[in-house]
């Protein structure tokens, strides 16, 4: 096929792809101009194209289609179900004739009866007057200047991922360069040239990274037809809302979850929503509501899918799955409401009567789990018995370039995707306590049983009798843990990850290979498989109970710390009850005011503490995250040394009311912060669990954006039930039937001038006034 050609059947085909949903929405509201003319360009460029290439049949198709289009433009036909059945019709086609075309195979059939369908019967037009608004929002469109077009470019996929893999051995070459200059040593004139090359190529790793990503509309264009199709086929009604809201996904992503969205979808419409009949009965709309909704935080990507329907009954598919052998009713008596609808997940369980187009058979759900967390994503649900369903998916948002930890083993390296780790402890530490139930190995972490596997047993390699050098402590997206261990854990990297072949990922035991910075190749671990094939989740390992503190001895002065060097090379511990993971940002992340320095992390600004010992490194940041359990603050360090346990009490500290006291770690005493002082200086305030509860208009953009953030500051709740509310804020002039029975009625005017009609009311943009009214209403002095 030459260029051209290729280029007609490429463009075609993402014309295809967006028209199906513009005509389905089209179809929802037909006065809707400008999706129409969306779908008049398509065909039309199509049948131009048609001309030029010789193809005319696929001519004759697309100017039957125009046609149709271009009387309902010109105001000489309605907009019907029957039109844009046919013309969906005419796009099926066009998408056969255009596979046809690229296997440069012949374009058969006879598509006569489909351009009849086009025809409108000329005793159902009657007189159809221009659309009034038509002349107007030409004249409105013709005023309006052009915006510029994006300039774009079509590329092989081949050459993207060549491409990627370049830029990703030339980040690995600079690492290198870099590890030969720590350990030679260079010449100072070379500092600058280097530290701009490696600004130069993180820029460019960023461009080829996001050449990747795809918008994830690409993903959701095929939904509206597909529920307008299903729901036909099941005598339904169904309403689809779609949000986008601009989120990109990896190429790669976006293909592996097509198969799970629109399966849980296909369920949603088959199973969730009712029909009409059953829907009035329900008193509900007849018309159904789907809603796919998308949404990014950080590194991660949320879908939901919710839908109004008959939810899922929790009850109904316990006794499906004891029906199935799934559970015992032992079992099932200990779970909960949530557990007996997350049953839903277990291959094999279906709830349908009967096997049909979408459902029956068994296979389901369990596969979508599946597939969604090889992807290392997770997927939930939450259902209400006649109110609906809600799957949220979580995907990360790319899978070529993944945080990692690095360990050995077997004298080989081997990496962990960073979103599993939940903890890393030394292998010789004191509160690991290692044992073995029947065939199981377990290991006592804080008191809690996690089973246990060596990274040698785990991969089939010669096994290792010693002690581990170090144990990982894995979460599942399931939230299950289980324990790795390994010789010794090297480092975090951001490394990029390549498909490994068919032979080595199908057992399941490794997700991608990548190399580290000398070159050396490295296998990253498929974290969700060994937990498989080593069945390492068992609930009742998992189950087992926490020792209590009869069954231990004395250890009133146990204590864990880890040992760290701050940034001017003091060393330092920290309690490490209050130390929730370890994390890296780049410097650019950090802003220090005056005495205030804050830290961004996952799309959220938090306090830091740390940054004044010493200057801050030019590039990557390490940072204890601390938790105290209702705050967190972030505390920057230069190094992690080690996690140790002591014994003995800690000798006071002298004038350093930052420092808890010293403890003695292998002869050496180590200054201790005190986290109550730390939390103290740093942490933001918290509001009160008593604090009063404010509720805010629900309809207001301003109450929102402007007044929410107010009462927060001030050190309030918000509410969104105006039923348990202690203060309700109404505008002046709108109803306030929502403020009836509130202990407390606070009401805010537009005007800056007194308050009309002689009402009682506040200036809303008055800060002290409003905030003079919430302390009244505190103490009990409100209106």
């Amino acid at each position: 096929m030459d260029d051209l050609l290729a280029e007609f059947v490429a463009e075609t085909r993402e014309m295809l792809q967006a028209s199906e949903g513009e005509l389905v929405a089209w179809e929802a509201d037909p006065a809707d101009r400008a999706r129409l003319d969306t779908i008049f360009r398509f065909v039309h460029t199509v049948k131009g194209n048609c001309g030029f290439f010789d193809f005319p049949q696929l001519e004759a198709l697309s100017h039957a289609a125009e046609s149709a289009l271009a009387e309902v433009r010109a105001g000489h036909r309605e907009t019907d179900a029957t039109l844009v059945t046919a013309v969906l019709s005419v796009i099926d086609r066009i998408s056969e004739m255009v596979d046809a075309i690229e296997a440069g195979g012949p374009i058969t059939g006879d598509d006569a009866k489909l351009i009849a369908s086009l025809e409108a019967d000329p005793g159902d037009l009657g007189e159809v007057a221009p659309h009034s608004s038509h002349k107007q929002r030409e004249d409105k469109q013709g005023a309006t200047p052009a915006t510029a077009a994006q300039r774009t470019i079509r590329l092989p996929v081949e050459l993207l991922d060549r491409v990627m893999s370049g830029v990703s051995d030339l980040v690995l070459a600079r690492n290198d360069l870099a590890r030969r200059f720590r350990e030679h040593g260079a010449p100072a004139e070379l500092d600058n040239p280097f530290e701009r090359l490696s600004a130069i190529l993180g820029d460019v790793r960023e461009a080829v990274s996001r050449m990747r990503m795809q918008r994830i509309e690409h993903l959701f264009n095929a939904i509206p037809r597909m529920v307008r199709d299903l729901s036909a086929d099941l005598d339904k009604q169904v309403m689809v809302e779609i949000d986008g809201n601009g989120v990109e996904l990896d190429r790669e992503m976006i293909e592996l979850v097509r198969d799970p969205l629109t399966h849980i979808i296909r369920n949603a419409i088959g199973h969730g929503i009712e029909t009409p009949s059953q829907r009035r009965a329900a008193g509900k709309r007849e018309i159904g509501l789907l809603s796919v909704a998308a949404s990014q935080s950080g590194n991660r990507i949320t879908i939901r899918i919710s839908d109004d329907g008959r939810g899922l009954d929790a009850d109904r598919i316990a006794s499906k799955a004891i029906a199935a052998g799934l559970v015992t009713s032992s079992e099932l008596a200990a779970m909960d409401s949530d557990e007996r609808t997350d049953l839903i997940f277990e291959p094999g369980l279906s709830t349908a009567d009967k096997v049909d187009a979408i459902s029956g058979r068994g296979v389901g759900l369990d596969v979508v789990r599946a597939n969604v967390e090889r992807l290392g994503g997770l997927i939930q649900v939450a259902s209400e018995v006649g109110a609906g369903t809600v799957f949220t998916l979580v995907l990360p948002l790319t899978l070529s370039i993944i945080g990692s930890l690095t360990v050995k083993a077997a004298g080989q390296s081997f990496a962990i995707p960073r979103a599993y780790v939940d903890e890393i402890v030394h292998g010789s530490s004191a509160a690991l306590e290692f044992a073995t139930i029947g065939d199981a190995s377990v290991v006592t972490f804080r008191g809690e049983r996690i089973r246990y596997v060596s990274i040698r047993d785990a991969l089939g390699l010669e096994p290792d009798a010693e002690r581990p050098g170090g144990v990982v402590m894995l979460r599942l997206v399931t939230g299950q843990r289980f324990a790795l261990g390994v010789e010794r854990v090297l480092d975090h990297e951001e490394l990029v990850i390549k498909p490994v072949s068919p032979e080595i990922a199908g057992c399941g035991l490794y997700a991608g290979l990548t190399l580290l910075e000398d070159g050396q190749p490295i296998l990253l671990l498929d974290i969700q498989g060994i937990a498989a094939a080593r069945k390492l989740v068992d609930a009742s390992v998992e189950r087992g109970a926490r020792e209590t503190d009869d069954d231990r001895t004395d250890a009133s002065w146990d204590r864990k710390l880890m040992l760290f060097h701050t940034l001017g090379g003091l060393e330092r511990a920290m309690p490490m009850e209050l130390v929730r993971r370890i994390d890296t940002v780049d410097a650019s992340a950090i802003l220090i005011e005056a005495e205030r320095a804050t830290v961004v992390m996952d799309d959220t600004i938090f306090a830091l503490t740390g940054h004044e010992t010493g200057p801050l490194p030019a590039r990557n940041v390490r940072l204890l995250r601390l938790s105290d359990g209702a705050s967190t603050i972030v505390h920057a360090v230069s190094a992690i040394a080690d996690a140790v346990d002591i014994t003995e009490p800690l000798k006071p500290a002298i004038d350093d009311p930052s420092i808890e006291g010293l403890a003695l770690v292998d002869g050496r005493s180590v200054p201790v912060i005190d986290g109550h002082w730390l939390f103290a200086a740093h942490a933001p305030d918290a509001t009160p669990a008593d604090a009063p509860r404010c509720w805010l208009p629900d309809d207001s953009d301003w109450a929102r954006t402007i007044l929410a953030p107010l009462v927060r500051a001030a050190g309030y709740r918000v509410t969104q039930s105006h039923e348990d509310a202690d203060i309700v804020f109404v505008l002046a002039g709108e109803d306030d039937g929502h403020a009836r029975g509130a202990p407390n009625i606070i009401t805010l005017r537009d005007q800056r001038a007194g308050a009309p009609h002689g009402e009682e009311s506040i200036y809303r943009y008055d800060r002290n006034a409003i905030l003079g009214a919430l302390s009244r209403a505190r103490a009990g002095e409100a209106r």
